[in-house]
């Protein structure tokens, strides 16, 4: 199913979507239909000017959200916090991934001039929250009084802009606890508020701490390859990325390809790999019991003590201390 949508000012998301999937509203919340699949939609008014829209479900069938921007019709910044299992072959990229992953957690920062295109697929669950903020009641909130050229563009720029984040396990447990909390008891709204807050606040230290001296207009095309090249980097994290292969597959010459990757998701191509890479090492040491040797060729890597010390630099351990100490906690969890 494709759902296509040009909001305005006074568009409603979830009005539309109810009436394309052709289900009632019941208290401002989208029970999904049977058909579809199990879970709902539902809105958060924080304020007038933050909001929040929750998805939480599992589908029978594969869900595309196309959105088609007209224009910056609302001076809004828009954070989409995503849960995505597993990695998905990105269209137009060959490869195949060698490596099952884990859950992966990302935040995209967006100007409303940007098109973008969410893909779910059917039997996963879904977990994707939106929100919504007047660009001049952040930047009241905020009070930056020193800020790179990131922020700048988020709360003052006239060009259209997308950021993207990874969650850290902090982030990713309050945003947890927000999205469960219990609205019909006494005190929710404010709960919500303060861990909306929480994030906020997280999500901006982040942006502050990314040195880009200069800043390229992020054109509606060019989002749409960078979400694909993004998704081919990662997909198969035994072998490196080609930047020519990459840039041409995009579209771009390889110096636009690095400029606008580095400025949208704060690391070089080739700094995002190895660090999705380490991430992933960590993962299967952790959850999917494998030795440090079978991670290691796993990721493609030749000579164990070059994966090692990668691995160190990383994580602040090496790999077998690593796992020996995840092992140990484990352990104590379980006598507890």
């Amino acid at each position: 199913m494709i759902f296509e949508f040009a909001p305005s000012e006074k568009f409603n998301f979830l009005s539309a979507f109810a009436r394309r999937i052709g289900t009632p509203l019941l208290e401002n919340v989208l029970i999904l239909p049977p058909a579809l699949g199990e879970g709902s939609i539902r809105p958060i008014r924080l304020t007038p000017d933050f909001s929040l829209l929750i998805h939480q479900y599992t589908l029978t069938e594969e869900l595309i959200l196309r959105r088609t921007a007209t224009g910056n019709t609302a001076d809004q910044v828009n954070v989409l916090f995503q849960f995505n299992v597993g990695i998905e072959k990105p269209p137009g990229f060959e490869g195949t991934a060698r490596t099952e992953r884990r859950t992966e957690y990302i935040v995209h920062i967006t100007s409303p001039d940007i098109s973008s295109e969410l893909r779910f697929l059917s039997g996963i669950p879904i977990f994707l929250t939106v929100l919504s903020m007047s660009r001049p009641a952040l930047a009241d909130l905020l009070k930056i009084k020193q800020m790179n050229r990131v922020v700048e563009q988020v709360l003052f720029g006239n060009e259209g802009f997308l950021f993207y984040e990874t969650l850290s396990v902090d982030a990713q447990h309050r945003l947890r606890t927000l999205a469960a909390e219990n609205t019909q008891r006494e005190l929710s709204e404010l709960h919500i508020w303060i861990q909306v807050q929480e994030l906020i606040c997280w999500l901006f230290e982040r942006l502050l701490a990314r040195d880009i001296v200069k800043h390229r207009p992020v054109h509606r095309a060019d989002a749409g390859q960078l979400s694909r090249v993004r998704a081919a980097v990662v997909a198969d994290l035994s072998v490196p990325p080609q930047l020519p292969e990459l840039a041409s597959r995009a579209g771009m010459s390889v110096s636009k390809l690095t400029d606008l990757y580095k400025q949208v998701f704060g690391d070089s191509i080739y700094d995002y790999f190895q660090k999705a890479r380490m991430d992933e090492a960590g993962h299967l040491l952790k959850q999917a019991g494998y030795s440090v040797s079978e991670v290691g060729y796993q990721l493609g890597f030749n000579n164990l003590s070059h994966f090692s010390r990668l691995f160190e630099k990383y994580h602040g351990l090496k790999p077998k201390r690593f796992a020996t100490n995840h092992s140990n906690a484990q352990s104590q969890v379980v006598k507890n």
